[in-house]
């Protein structure tokens, strides 16, 4: 997630220069806050923002200051708090593309969380009228791997399917060719470069109680023979089999 905060980030920098009113002594506080953030002193960007805050609790540039602290908190793994002030960032009427990338902000903390619902409702509000500082293709992905999850297949397919129409050339739709056309998740328990050593492992597994199939996976220039167990429409169901499979002495990864 960093890289993905990271490069919203950087992108939002630009406008820092017009963020801060008020006093020279304010706009002197503001730049320093800023140049921690961009620094990596998270603390110190936060305190600063929230010094600012506080003596110009009025100010018409309060929500891209709450994004900037947003961004810092995200760093010290204060999520709750980040999350607060994202919202709040939107709340105050943060201009484009700050309010773009706060939103963006709070779907990647639902992401990670595994709160799918709500962090698809807000990555797919950017969607209509995108900056082109906002990483679309990424948000794309993750649009489509939320559903996936959710077990709503056929529409993640519509968004993988735009991803690689509109985006081909990047990370991202390469990753949602190998999602495209899913319909399930199933529990890989390795990959093998050799078939024999896969078919030994399919034996084990076997052994232990459970149904596994031998497959094919690419990626690195490299074909890979896999061991999988099962089929799950949700990753929730994915997810419970999976426990189940480690209990039994099995390395696991759940895979769609």
């Amino acid at each position: 997630m960093r890289r993905f905060v990271m490069l919203i980030l950087a992108s939002a920098g630009v406008l820092a220069g017009g963020c801060a009113s008020g006093s020279r002594a304010d706009r002197a506080a503001f730049d320093a806050s800023y140049t921690a953030l961009e620094s990596g002193r998270w603390q110190e960007a936060v305190d600063g923002f929230t010094r600012h805050l506080r003596s110009d609790p009025t100010s018409a540039h309060r929500g891209e200051v709450y994004y900037y602290r947003g961004e810092a908190l995200v760093h010290l793994n204060r999520r709750a708090e980040a999350k607060t002030d994202f919202v709040r960032a939107i709340g105050a009427g943060a201009t484009p593309p700050i309010d773009q990338f706060a939103r963006v902000a709070i779907g990647n903390l639902y992401y990670e969380e595994g709160n799918d619902v709500k962090a698809i409702g807000h990555y797919t509000k950017v969607f209509d009228d995108p900056h082109k500082d906002v990483p679309i293709p990424l948000i794309l992905l993750r649009v489509g791997a939320g559903l996936q999850r959710l077990g709503k297949w056929t529409l993640a397919d519509r968004y993988l399917a735009h991803l690689v129409e509109k985006y081909p050339n990047t990370p991202a739709a390469r990753q949602a060719m190998r999602r495209l056309h899913a319909d399930a998740f199933r529990v890989q328990t390795g990959a093998f470069a050799s078939m024999t050593t896969a078919a030994r492992q399919a034996g084990r597994v076997r052994a232990a109680g459970f149904e596994a199939r031998l497959g094919r996976t690419t990626g690195g220039g490299r074909t890979l023979n896999t061991v999988q167990v099962g089929r799950a429409g949700t990753y929730a169901e994915a997810a419970v089999l999976a426990q189940r499979v480690r209990r039994a002495g099995f390395d696991t990864l759940i895979v769609p």
